[in-house]
């Protein structure tokens, strides 16, 4: 693991070590406080770091989600990850490793909730309606083609109350368990439910993972709206996009955006 100056407010991961045979976290670079680990982790990406280096943050000052939107990154409470892909990615679309990502995040999380997690379309992970992990992957092309993905990741571990303005859609793993967690073993479950689903899907396909993706997906079946388009959400197609049917009974692929 590289190190970085001013780590005693994460001394709970700073001798992490990823689980034997997992192949992310190697290197696992840890920072008390950075702009992005996104941008920490592309910054590897274009120095050459191979498949599974990854980036920890204790707090960011520029974290980013879906869409552009702001994630808040207070310090001390959760986990901010970032993580080089470079396997498989002459199989698999980069919008497709993002949805195996959201089902690998949910699933690893039902370890430390009451309940089953939830992912909402394409690949925020939520408990009880409220958003407890999100995801954004970026791609980086050489030439037409991706030569590698970074998956970051925002899971809210330990805070036990949210900013006013977050109260009302967002929670953590603390308020849903009732107890304090230690981000160290939340971290491994990550890293080895992701290594194991991400891996699935390069081998085998979406196919890998689509029904077990169905199964928790809250947005299927649910009403929703996409631009112009309003209706019922029946299914994932085989590229990963959601299929909707509008009111009078038309089908509607819909690729990337933002559901209402």
């Amino acid at each position: 693991m590289g190190l970085d100056p001013g780590l005693s407010a994460v001394r709970d991961l700073e001798g992490f070590v990823a689980s034997p045979g997992c192949r992310l976290g190697h290197p696992l670079v840890l920072k008390a406080l950075t702009g992005s680990t996104n941008d920490d982790a592309r910054a590897l990406a274009h120095q050459g770091a191979g498949h599974g280096a990854a980036v920890l943050a204790d707090a960011q000052t520029a974290g980013r989600g879906r869409l552009g939107r702001t994630w808040t990154s207070p310090p001390g409470d959760n986990l901010y990850l970032s993580i080089v892909w470079r396997a498989g990615l002459d199989r698999v679309d980069p919008p497709l490793l993002a949805l195996g990502a959201g089902l690998a995040v949910s699933e690893a999380l039902d370890e430390y909730t009451p309940s089953p997690t939830a992912v909402k379309w394409p690949n925020d992970v939520r408990h009880g309606g409220k958003k407890l992990a999100g995801l954004l992957a970026e791609a980086i092309y050489r030439g037409t083609n991706p030569s590698a993905v970074v998956l970051g990741l925002g899971v809210n571990v330990r805070g036990d109350a949210m900013p006013a303005e977050l109260a009302a859609i967002a929670t953590s793993l603390r308020l849903v368990r009732g107890a304090d967690l230690d981000r160290a073993a939340v971290l491994r479950s990550l890293l080895d439910r992701l290594d194991a689903t991400l891996g699935a899907l390069c081998a085998d396909g979406f196919g890998a993972v689509r029904r077990r993706l169905l199964d928790r997906c809250e947005t299927i079946g649910a009403r929703v709206t996409a631009g112009e388009v309003t209706g019922t959400a029946i299914d994932l197609d085989p590229t990963g996009a959601i299929v909707i049917r509008d009111d009078r009974g038309a089908v509607h692929t819909v690729r990337s955006g933002e559901l209402r």
